[in-house]
């Protein structure tokens, strides 16, 4: 009778035997995984059709009367909605940026399981601290994250998960650290976690948080730039793409409170809101002279004894 070791969501110790768990785990490197078939890169990503896109949801955001701001409720209502599709755009322009290189992949974005063994853990152990550690994903858990990206590297079978926000400025030191807690204990049921809803095997996963104004870096504590994207995902060329596309929904926002405001100073608009400003090509997605803030140096870190963790790079710094 032949036996068949294959199975497609196989956790890692699901069989007895060291011999079945290794033939299971090669079954696992299929082509179309994290390895295998090199993938074309996708067409270049459309500036002026993200740019649209968020331009339209933003005016299509709810406008209700307030006592407050009277007149002016409606451009603080565009304001607003402005403000939320502009962290949604970030995202929207990193992810498309990374799909176009083949090295790495986007995992489908999926509520994770908080294991409460690991949160324990993460409370009694620094996090510099942290190596080999394994936790089960099937366990009973009231708590879950959702990652904004889920970025793997198909050469190192590592996994990188984002939490992008548009400004981390806006948040209390608390609310940071709670976020920081929460990726950490994610990261470590991650590997077992993707295995069995993915498919994918990862031996490393690392948490970043990037911040969309560019202005908090805390390599120790897994913050970084939006400037700092290249380094963190080692490629180039994302950290200009996202700019392109700021920088254009920058401009059709200014361009409507110009209108907005022409509007209620009883001046001359254009009818149908503001003109689409001029396509804008990808161009050079290399980074400009001097465009890199200075950051805090790191230390060397063991890499290849970690199993999760925040994530580290020798290129900053």
């Amino acid at each position: 009778m032949r036996i068949d070791r294959w199975y497609p969501h196989r956790p890692e110790g699901a069989r007895g035997g060291s011999a079945a768990r290794l033939a299971g785990y090669r079954r696992q490197f299929r082509a179309g995984s994290l390895g295998g078939t090199v993938h074309p890169a996708p067409a270049v990503p459309n500036v002026d059709r993200l740019v649209d896109e968020a331009m339209k949801a933003a005016l299509a955001g709810e406008v209700r009367d307030d006592i407050t701001f009277g007149q002016f409720a409606s451009m603080f209502g565009f304001c607003r909605s402005a403000v939320m599709q502009e962290g949604r755009l970030l995202e929207q322009s990193i992810e498309q940026a990374i799909q176009r290189h083949p090295e790495l992949k986007l995992l489908p974005t999926k509520p994770m399981p908080i294991v409460p063994a690991a949160q324990e853990m993460l409370k009694r152990t620094p996090s510099d601290e942290i190596k080999g550690i394994r936790f089960p994903s099937r366990v009973h858990s009231t708590e879950t994250y959702r990652p904004d990206l889920f970025v793997i590297n198909r050469a190192k079978h590592s996994g990188l998960i984002l939490d992008i926000k548009r400004s981390l400025g806006s948040y209390r030191p608390q609310e940071i650290d709670r976020l920081r807690f929460r990726m950490l204990a994610v990261a470590a049921i991650a590997p077992e976690w993707v295995a069995e809803n993915q498919g994918s095997l990862l031996v490393e996963i690392e948490t970043a948080i990037v911040d969309g104004s560019d202005e908090m870096s805390d390599h120790e504590h897994g913050v970084f730039r939006l400037s700092e994207i290249d380094d963190l995902l080692e490629v180039d060329g994302v950290a200009a793409f996202v700019r392109q596309v700021r920088e254009g929904f920058s401009r059709r926002v200014q361009e409507e409170l110009g209108r907005r405001c022409r509007m209620l100073s009883g001046g001359q608009s254009t009818e149908g809101g503001s003109e689409p400003s001029e396509p804008s090509p990808l161009g050079a997605l290399g980074e400009p002279e001097g465009a890199r803030p200075t950051v805090v140096p790191l230390q060397a870190s063991a890499r290849g004894e970690r199993r999760f963790g925040y994530a580290r790079r020798q290129s900053l710094h």
